[in-house]
Formats: structure tokens, C-alpha cells, sequence
């Protein structure tokens, strides 16, 4: 096929034929390759600008719907979680050791303890009763979603435990939030 006689028949003389199928197969490899890299690139760019900003000119998150309640959060690097989508629930635990569902005070540890002071026997039983809360909860129940806001000054194992309660009360989706990481 790529062979054609000459003059008097007796010579073969080749076409020169270009294959050009691996040329394209090589060019949409590299075309993948630099879309890839230019999203990644223009995020990471997004990231530190995002980071150079001062804490003023940042841009708010979508956890002041619930910033009547007093958390002071801690703050880490990592990327904001939208809460206003489908109006997510946040149960929220202040530094007083109140609990409390968007804005909505639905626990207070301290009611519990004698002369106003939470030990870890008065914890436990303030969030088990908190569990019980929970289940009763419709709307929670239906979404099997929440998010914690813990207040930074607490002791890690109190917050473990109430992250605990959380799941034995048939929570699936479990999250927790924090401030964004101040940039120096």
C-alpha cells in the first residue's frame, strides 16, 4: 500500500506519508497535563493571597451565623466549611461549659455542678444528657449532620468526650470548626 512501482515498473519508490496519530495523542496528553497544573497552581496562588490578607480584610466565613453564641475557636489552616448551604446544624460549647444548637441554649453544665464547678463526673453527666437531646432531635436525625464548635480553652478529653456522645447518638457526619490561621 505504501509501495508504488516506477517508471517501467521495476523500481519500488516509497510515499512519504506522515503518521500523525501519535503527534495528537502526545499533544492531548501534554494539553491534560497543563490544564491540571494551571488549576493548581491558581488555587495555591488563591491561598496566599488569601493569607497575605490582614485579619480585617479577610474575607468573613460562613460560621458568623453562629457567632452569637461566645466560642473562642482555635485557629488552624484549613479550608472553611459553607454551613449555609442547607442550614447546618452547629451544636456550639463555650468556655462556661454551656452547649448550645445555632443560637439556641439547650444545656448548661453548670446547672448541674455543686458551687458552679464542672468536674469530669458533672461533664459526663451533663453530655449524656446532652445525647439524650440529640436523639429527640428531628431535624438532626433526619440529616445525621452536625458540627462541634468547642471553645479552645477547654480540656482536650472533655471535648473528646462530648464528640463521643455525639456519635452514640447516631450522628454520621461529624465535623468541627475553627478560625482561620492568623497570617504574621
Amino acid at each position: 500500500m505504501g509501495m508504488t512501482l516506477g517508471k517501467a515498473g521495476k523500481t519500488p519508490s516509497t510515499l512519504a506519508e506522515i503518521n500523525v496519530t501519535p503527534l495528537v495523542d502526545v499533544m492531548l496528553v501534554l494539553l491534560i497535563i497543563f490544564m491540571t497544573t494551571a488549576s493548581v497552581e491558581s488555587t495555591q496562588v488563591r491561598l496566599q493571597v488569601q493569607r497575605q490578607l490582614q485579619p480585617e480584610d479577610r474575607p468573613k466565613a460562613d460560621v458568623n451565623l453562629n457567632q452569637k453564641v461566645p466560642v473562642n475557636l482555635p485557629q488552624v489552616n484549613a479550608e472553611q466549611v459553607s454551613l449555609s448551604e442547607e442550614k447546618k446544624l452547629v451544636l456550639s460549647l463555650n468556655g462556661d461549659y454551656q452547649f448550645s444548637i445555632g443560637e439556641i441554649k439547650v444545656l448548661d453544665c453548670r446547672d448541674q455542678a455543686k458551687k458552679g464547678k464542672v468536674d469530669d463526673d458533672v461533664f459526663k453527666a451533663c453530655v449524656d444528657a446532652l445525647s439524650q437531646k440529640l436523639v429527640k432531635n428531628e431535624k438532626l436525625q433526619k440529616d445525621k449532620e452536625l458540627y462541634l464548635r468547642a471553645d479552645r480553652g477547654l480540656p482536650y478529653g472533655r471535648v473528646l468526650l462530648a464528640m463521643a456522645r455525639v456519635r452514640e447518638a447516631g450522628i454520621t457526619k461529624f465535623g468541627l470548626i475553627a478560625e482561620p490561621e492568623a497570617v504574621p
